[in-house]
């Protein structure tokens, strides 16, 4: 009980004592490289405006930063470094949306010049923006196996919207084993790409570990679709699911499957890909070339990828296959494992290939079952349309995939499964009835007694979240369950 009230004094304190200092004329630059005026707990406010100079801000720890009366709009880079516990959020002025903004202009609009860990960067716009959002390529670190040596460490980028401009993204461009700027935990939520100016990339880089990319809605040509790339374009592992694309040029995913300090696993479920130009939706692999010798933290081990529950249709080629899978060397003698299962696929174009797996290597295959593929979906009873996918309650995907515990829901929030089985595909008919968990609310009794100190924690604590709600899905809760890396 002294444990839970040293907690809600903390929270209480933090009430009390923050602060919003407000900050900037409306133009100029905005420049932030210490903590002088500022306490952890406070907010840093912008004043709107344009500011054609850009900024920085460094060497900050527990603060936020939001835009104050209107939208902050940037004409030029704003840099990074030394920032830990900061977020960065454009939701700081009712009504706004977006309320960070990067137009017009030729740059990248976050540039990483120095280490950050438990950073977040939220609701910011970039439109006819001829660089890329967030630049983390610009060598500054070797990660030694300490997690103060990564470049990024816990970080997440949510609600983010690109109108015609660069990529997301972009890492490291050296090679994995030379672990320079290495980023561990990061987080693309909730992601709006509205045509592109890049080359199909929106995240792209080597040494990219334990990445998370959800709930992506990527639309609008590619005019510079001309390489074997793809949106996610990676050396190093993570997941990336209920993504949604529509047209557009190459791979939803292109990965050098690899793992750092120890084998990994990548996953590509709930995914959507439609319409595009070239290739398949994702392109795995894992080259001996890019592993270590030896168990001296740093290390690189290979990866297992699994494939799971994606719908996948009408892809278009000029020259080349357009198959789900393009699966290159994944080293299944030393036990690495390529999954494809409860996919389903309708016409795609296929050289001399499986219409659902291309394989360039003699790599066995395993871990196939429960696929579906059809040239037309809807004739066949499977699907009611082909730009949703949405799925005929009569069709034979409904209950024909595996049950995975860990994809607890489709694309769209459906709980999973709803029938006997999951459907197969990115979507969960929704039709069926679930009985209700009997059990659901119950409370031990051996609980009951820390009952009234946790209400009173969890009130400070809303009321400390409502002072800065963009917190609300900041890096530290996206990864608290995750195991560190070794270091």
């Amino acid at each position: 009980m002294k444990i839970v009230f040293a907690i809600c004094m903390f929270f209480f304190s933090l009430q009390v004592f923050s602060r919003t200092l407000i900050t900037g004329t409306g133009r100029g630059s905005i420049i932030q490289d210490n903590m002088g005026g500022l306490k952890s707990g406070d907010t840093l406010a912008i004043r709107s405006g344009f500011y054609e100079k850009g900024g920085s801000f460094s060497n900050l720890t527990g603060i936020t930063i939001i835009n104050y009366q209107g939208i902050v709009d940037f004409g030029r880079t704003v840099s990074l470094g030394n920032l830990k516990w900061v977020s960065i959020s454009g939701a700081g002025w009712k009504g706004e949306t977006y309320g960070i903004r990067f137009r017009n202009f030729k740059g990248d609009a976050f540039n990483l010049v120095a280490a950050c860990s438990s950073l977040s960067i939220s609701y910011c716009e970039y439109r006819y923006l001829e660089g890329t959002a967030f630049n983390a390529g610009r060598f500054f670190i070797t990660y030694t196996g300490d997690s103060s040596t990564f470049a990024l460490y816990k970080t997440s980028f949510y609600y983010q919207k690109l109108v015609h401009s660069g990529s997301l993204f972009t890492g490291s461009w050296a090679a994995n084993a030379l672990f320079q700027n290495v980023v561990d935990s990061i987080a693309f939520l909730h992601i709006i790409v509205d045509s592109t100016s890049s080359d199909v990339c929106q995240v792209l880089g080597h040494s990219i570990y334990r990445m998370l990319a959800s709930h992506w809605r990527v639309t609008g040509p590619c005019p510079n679709g001309k390489h074997d790339a793809g949106i996610f374009q990676t050396s190093g592992n993570g997941t990336v699911c209920n993504v949604y694309r529509k047209d557009g040029w190459g791979y939803l995913w292109r990965i050098w499957n690899l793992g750092l300090n120890g084998r990994a696993d990548s996953y590509l479920f709930n995914c959507i890909d439609l319409n595009t130009d070239n290739y398949g939706t994702i392109d795995t692999r894992i080259e001996a070339g890019d592993t270590t010798i030896g168990n001296h933290i740093p290390f690189i081990r290979g990866a297992n990828m699994h494939v799971l529950n994606n719908t996948i249709g009408n892809k278009r080629t000029i020259n080349y296959v357009s198959q789900l899978v393009i699966a290159g060397t994944f080293c299944s003698v030393n036990g690495y494992l390529l999954e494809v299962r409860n996919n389903l696929c309708f016409n795609t174009v296929s050289t001399g290939a499986d219409p659902i797996i291309k394989q360039n290597t003699s790599d066995r295959l395993r871990d196939t079952s429960n696929n579906l593929y059809v040239k037309n979906p809807i004739a066949t009873g499977i699907l009611t349309d082909t730009i949703e996918c949405k799925l005929n309650p009569s069709g034979a995907a409904i209950d024909q995939g595996i049950t995975y515990s860990f994809i607890t829901e489709d694309i769209d929030g459906v709980s999973r499964p709803m029938g006997k089985s999951s459907d197969i595909g990115a979507r969960e008919f929704p039709g069926a009835a679930v009985s209700p968990n009997p059990n659901h609310g119950a409370a031990p009794p051996k609980w009951l007694f820390f009952v009234i100190a946790v209400f009173l924690a969890v009130i400070f604590l809303i009321l400390y979240r409502k002072r800065t709600p963009e917190k609300k899905e900041n890096s530290r809760y996206l990864f608290q369950d995750q195991p560190l890396n070794q270091g």
